[in-house]
């Protein structure tokens, strides 16, 4: 049975070179295509060697076209800068795609769900298996105690992260209002100065931003008698790539619509 081949756009950065390390290792997926952005110093070099594993043969190019050319599934870790021409160019040629880039916008969000009507697309804030149990978990607590517990969100990662809160933070909070029936009213970000006694149905989000810290994620539940705690701690991006190759393994062969990693894990 012949490998799935998976393109992977972003290759350059933090999450492609785990994503192609995965891909180094796997028995059923391989790199075909790796993109990084136009003027990359790093463009035409080997992938598998950028990437701290084994030559791979296959060099890292702005080449987006012949990329998707020549792959099953594209995945994408760019940025939010890159993303729209990427998703225009994997509908162009009715690839799957799987979408890992943060910081998007609602009208990003928006063109997700156009184009999934036309391709299948896996979209999720964070592919890693063990924060998606962190978001069933939430949602599972949220509903229990939504009426008698105070709830505060926090969010760690590496000084190098741009967009804060984090998607995984701003995914949790979703969770969390749809969870409780609260709205985006209910919910501050940060504290400073004076404030009044705390509201009953606030959620509160928090920020941190320092060393490398891969991620981390708090949902806490708090009443005068108990302290419930929700958390995970990434120790390697490989946790992410893993996600992120389940993904595109998932939507190989699978109708358009726009599927979560609920989906591919079957949760």
């Amino acid at each position: 049975m012949s490998k799935i081949k998976i393109g992977v756009i972003g290759a350059g950065g933090r999450m492609g070179k785990a994503i192609v390390q995965v891909l180094s290792q796997s028995k059923k997926s391989e790199l075909v295509a790796a993109v990084v952005r136009d003027g990359a110093v790093y463009s035409g070099f080997d992938s598998g060697i950028h990437s701290g594993v084994k030559e791979t043969g296959i060099l890292l190019s702005s080449d987006l076209e012949s990329a998707i050319g020549s792959s099953d599934v594209l995945i994408d870790f760019s940025t939010h800068i890159s993303f729209e021409n990427n998703l225009t160019a994997a509908l162009k040629s009715g690839k799957p795609i799987v979408i890992g880039t943060t910081g998007l916008t609602d009208s990003d969000k928006n063109k997700i769900i156009e184009t999934s009507k036309e391709i299948p697309i896996v979209f999720s804030p964070n592919m890693s298996v063990g924060v998606n149990l962190l978001f069933k978990l939430t949602e599972i607590a949220a509903k229990v105690l939504a009426n008698d517990f105070d709830v505060e969100v926090l969010d760690i990662h590496h000084r190098h992260k741009k967009d804060s809160p984090s998607g995984t933070a701003m995914y949790l909070k979703e969770v969390l209002l749809q969870s409780m029936k609260r709205t985006d009213n209910n919910v501050i970000y940060g504290r400073h100065g004076m404030y009044p006694e705390r509201d009953q149905k606030e959620i509160a989000m928090h920020t941190m931003r320092a060393g490398e810290v891969v991620g981390e994620h708090t949902v806490y539940f708090f009443s005068p008698e108990e302290r419930i705690e929700i958390a995970h701690k990434a120790q390697d991006r490989k946790t992410f790539a893993l996600g992120a190759v389940k993904a595109a393994e998932f939507l190989h062969g699978k109708s358009k619509g726009l599927y979560n990693m609920f989906d591919v894990l079957g949760i």
